[in-house]
C-alpha cells in the first residue's frame, strides 16, 4: 500500500491541485536529468527538473497482475539533451527513469511515486524525441536459465569467461576515417581477423568514452565498425581496442587466449539428425 506525505495528501484532499509531472533520469555513467510537465523549472531533493524542453507522458497503466506498464515520454528534440550521437551510442540505454506528480505551488509537500523502471528504444524524429519507459517488472519477463549451444556463451573477461584481457587490450591513435563505419590505424601490426567481434572505445575526440563493436580487421590496421558512428570524424583520436573472441573453442578460446576449461558452451553435442534417428542393428 502507497503512503502520502501528509501536506501532499492533504493537498490532494482539497480536490483543488496544483499538481505536475515529473522525469527523474539517472544515466549509467551517473548523470541526471529532469524534466517536468509545468510551465515552471522546479528544483526538488537537489534535482533541477526543467520546463524546457518540457515533458509529456501517455497515460499511466499500472495492472495488478505481473503484466508489464509499458508509455512513452515526449519532449522536444533540441539537440542538447538527446542528441543523436550520444541515442546511437547508446548512452541512454537502460538509464533508470522516476515518475512523480508534485505540487508545483508548495514543493516541500513531498512527492508521489507514479512509476520506476528503465528506459528502452528512442525514437528521434524531426521536432521531437519519444523514449519508451518500462518498469522494474519488465526483469519478470526475462527468461530465467540458459541456452545449450555450440559456440561460447560467455563474454571476454566477464565472470563465466574469468580470462584477463589486460594483455589483450591495445591502444593506438586513428590516421584515417575512410567511411562513418571504417577507420584506420596504419601503426598496428596485427594480423587480419585478430579483432574481429572485439571492442574499441574512443578516449578522445567527438565520441570520447564510446564504444563501439568491431565487425572485422584487416591487417594494416583497418577497423570496420558493426555500426556507423554519427557526427563528425577526425584524425589523431586516441583509443582502446580488446582482442576479439568469435566464440570458437578451438581457434579462440584454446589457441587465441588459452582459456579453454572456461568455455561457455558444447561443441560437441549431437545434432538433431544424430538423436532422432533410428537404432541400427548389430
Amino acid at each position: 500500500m502507497k503512503t502520502l506525505p501528509s501536506a501532499l495528501a492533504a493537498h490532494i484532499a482539497t480536490r483543488s491541485t496544483t499538481l505536475a509531472t515529473a522525469l527523474k533520469i539517472t544515466r549509467r555513467d551517473g548523470q541526471v536529468f529532469g524534466f517536468t510537465s509545468h510551465d515552471q523549472d522546479a528544483t526538488i531533493n537537489g534535482v533541477p527538473y526543467l520546463a524546457n524542453p518540457g515533458l509529456q507522458a501517455t497515460d499511466i497503466v499500472i495492472a495488478a497482475a505481473a503484466a508489464v506498464g509499458n508509455l512513452e515520454l515526449s519532449t522536444l528534440h533540441d539537440g542538447t539533451t538527446f542528441t543523436t550521437a550520444d541515442v546511437l551510442g547508446g548512452v541512454w540505454r537502460n538509464a533508470a527513469f522516476l515518475i512523480f506528480r508534485y505540487n508545483w505551488m508548495a514543493l516541500g509537500d513531498g512527492i508521489d511515486t507514479l512509476l520506476a523502471g528503465t528506459v528502452g528504444e528512442f525514437q528521434l524524429l524531426q521536432n521531437s524525441v519519444i523514449a519508451e519507459l518500462r518498469d522494474l517488472r519488465q526483469y519478470l519477463q526475462q527468461p530465467v536459465g540458459d541456452a545449450s549451444s555450440k559456440t561460447c556463451r560467455a563474454r571476454l573477461g566477464d565472470a563465466r569467461c574469468r580470462k584477463d584481457v589486460t594483455g589483450f587490450t591495445y591502444t593506438g591513435t586513428v590516421t584515417a576515417w575512410i567511411s562513418n563505419s571504417t577507420l584506420r590505424d596504419s601503426a598496428r601490426t596485427e594480423a587480419t581477423g585478430w579483432f574481429d567481434e572485439g571492442e574499441i572505445t574512443f578516449l578522445a575526440g567527438t565520441f570520447a568514452g564510446r564504444s563501439a563493436k568491431i565487425k572485422t580487421f584487416v591487417a594494416g590496421g583497418t577497423f570496420e565498425l558493426v555500426q556507423p558512428m554519427s557526427g563528425a570524424l577526425n584524425y589523431g583520436w586516441t583509443y582502446r581496442v580488446i582482442a576479439g573472441c568469435r566464440k570458437r573453442l578451438e581457434e579462440d578460446c584454446r589457441v587465441k587466449f588459452n582459456n579453454v576449461l572456461n568455455f561457455v558452451g558444447e561443441p560437441h553435442r549431437m545434432g538433431v539428425n544424430s538423436l532422432i534417428k533410428p537404432a541400427a542393428a548389430q
